[in-house]
């Protein structure tokens, strides 16, 4: 994807709402599209019940009902061009090294965020 192509489309999941708002304040104000989730469960609903294409899921790696590695595992098998940033406290071993998906650690500030987002996208393919 090539940034004259489209506004990309965003599915955030996130428990904390303050986390989950900042970082979706900071990805709308960057220009893009933003489906907010507050678990991984509502995020793998929106995902399932989106039309369009889902350019990057970013979900906090512990979550209740479906943590992110959970929701990673699955939105990849049915969304495999979606890419995958997850955020985390901590690195831990559930995150399955399989899947291809990059890590944020927390705490962050929203231009590390938007720097990390844009070379995900953008990223030319080797």
């Amino acid at each position: 994807m090539q940034p004259q192509d489209k506004r990309a489309v965003i599915l955030l999941a996130d428990d904390e709402p303050v986390v989950r708002n900042l970082v979706q304040m900071a990805l709308t104000y960057a220009g893009y599209h933003v489906l907010s989730a507050s678990d991984g469960a509502e995020a793998l609903n929106l995902s399932r019940s989106y039309d369009g294409v889902i350019d990057l899921l970013i979900g906090d790696a512990e979550m209740p009902n479906l943590t992110g590695p959970e929701l990673a595992k699955t939105v990849s098998k049915e969304r495999p061009d979606m890419q995958i940033l997850l955020m985390a406290a901590e690195l831990r071993d559930e995150i399955p090294q399989q899947l291809r998906l990059e890590l944020l650690r927390k705490p962050f500030v929203p231009k590390l965020l938007l720097e990390r987002v844009h070379s995900i996208l953008f990223r030319r393919p080797s």
